[in-house]
């Protein structure tokens, strides 16, 4: 057996640097992903990198609930993304303002991710309970008419068995008087079994209307823009397809306006997305004041532009429409009172042409609208056949 040569006293080598400062007590451990080893600040970037991508997701495919709308999901799952990645704050402050991994709010943002969770499960569950209690109701109303008609036919057999015994006995009178018992108890039978019927189908008719009326307004909220509370894109996409194929058949002119509020980009980042998202829902107000018609279709289109289907309309009445509404748009109280210049909209205007389908015509008002967007305070400009322009009906800046 070998035993190892102890080393002398003398020979001893000095105390390592991380060894002294495992002797002290009040030494601190280096901060996660600042002073750690280059290993360590790598599996940091990845932890922080995979949490982003997780938190993005949850922003970008909300699910629409009852108290919790999408467009507030993104926003909210946005925010803590930027603040478990950057280190920026929730309330959206200043962008230099960023604090370390070690001062970030990791409770905050697990009770946030929670309570989404919690918010979903208990949409669901309130939907699937919903068609559940539907689905039962058929059911019961089916197995309750069963029941009725297995009812009526045992008593209309009973005294149909009454009527043949009288007709085996030995007098008139008796098979007179036993017929006519057996006719009132089955006509009573019948009568109880409609009435009856009739009540189940009521009720059966009220829970098919109520789950009618919920799956309408499902439909209705998954084609309406959470924030303006106008169509969103796929309902512009079904809505403008729709308009194609009728102009097709009939010829009557269908105008397109694509709608920019200007300077968006600059309300975000000087005043907040709150401020924003506030501009944004008051041009949608505006929308509404100006386009009056039933057969109107008033959509955002995403971002800051909105999208605005004129049916039956010419390009003379879709030209002052669109007039009227730059001057609205122009005139709506400020979403902060900190803005310093009134909010604006740029307008291009395109009627649809033969044998032009969606995307040429978006295109078409889409470039019109971003020539109008070249004037100061925006304006209107009419697209011209083709991909011409007509700059002869823009609106001219006040």
């Amino acid at each position: 057996m070998f035993f190892r040569k102890k080393e002398p006293e003398s020979r001893t080598t000095a105390p390592r640097t991380q060894g002294a400062a495992e002797s002290q007590p009040d030494a601190q451990p280096a901060a996660l992903g600042t002073r750690g080893s280059a290993s360590g600040d790598a599996q940091t970037t990845a932890v922080l990198d995979a949490l982003g991508g997780v938190m993005t997701a949850l922003a970008r495919f909300p699910v629409d609930l009852p108290h919790r709308p999408a467009a507030e999901t993104t926003r909210e799952m946005t925010a803590w993304q930027r603040h478990a990645v950057m280190g920026l704050p929730i309330d959206g402050g200043e962008e230099g303002a960023s604090v370390g991994i070690g001062e970030r709010d990791w409770r905050g943002l697990v009770r946030a991710v929670a309570a989404l969770r919690r918010d979903e499960q208990s949409s669901v569950d309130a939907l699937v309970s919903e068609l559940r209690t539907a689905l039962w109701s058929c059911v019961s109303a089916v197995h309750e008419a069963v029941r009725i008609d297995d009812n009526a036919e045992a008593q209309t057999g009973t005294h149909l068995a009454l009527v043949k015994k009288a007709f085996n006995g030995a007098t008139i009178s008796t098979i007179k008087d036993d017929v006519l018992s057996a006719v009132s108890e089955i006509d009573r039978a019948l009568k109880e079994r409609r009435e009856e019927q009739q009540r189940q189908y009521k009720s059966l008719a009220s829970s098919l209307d109520a789950l009618g009326r919920q799956l309408e307004e499902a439909k209705k909220e998954s084609a309406t823009d959470q924030l303006t509370g106008v169509g969103n894109r796929k309902h512009f996409d079904l809505m403008s397809a729709r308009a194609v194929q009728l102009f097709s058949l009939g010829r009557t002119p269908v105008t397109l306006l694509m709608i920019d509020l200007n300077k968006l980009k600059v309300i975000n980042d000087s005043y907040g997305h709150p401020v924003g998202d506030a501009a944004i829902a008051s041009v949608a107000k505006a929308l509404w004041k100006v386009f009056l018609r039933q057969s109107d279709v008033i959509c955002r289109y995403g971002g800051d532009e909105f999208a605005v289907i004129l049916n039956s309309c010419d390009l003379v009445v879709s030209q002052t429409l669109a007039k009227r509404l730059v001057e609205q748009v122009r005139t709506l109280p400020l979403p902060s009172p900190a803005m310093e210049f009134a909010l604006g909209a740029s307008v291009g205007v395109a009627q649809l042409e033969a044998g032009e389908d969606v995307a040429q015509w978006v295109a078409r008002a889409d470039r019109a609208m971003y020539q109008a967007k070249k004037q100061a305070m925006g304006g209107v400009m009419i697209a011209d056949a083709g991909s011409g322009l007509a700059p002869s009906t823009k609106l001219r800046s006040a």
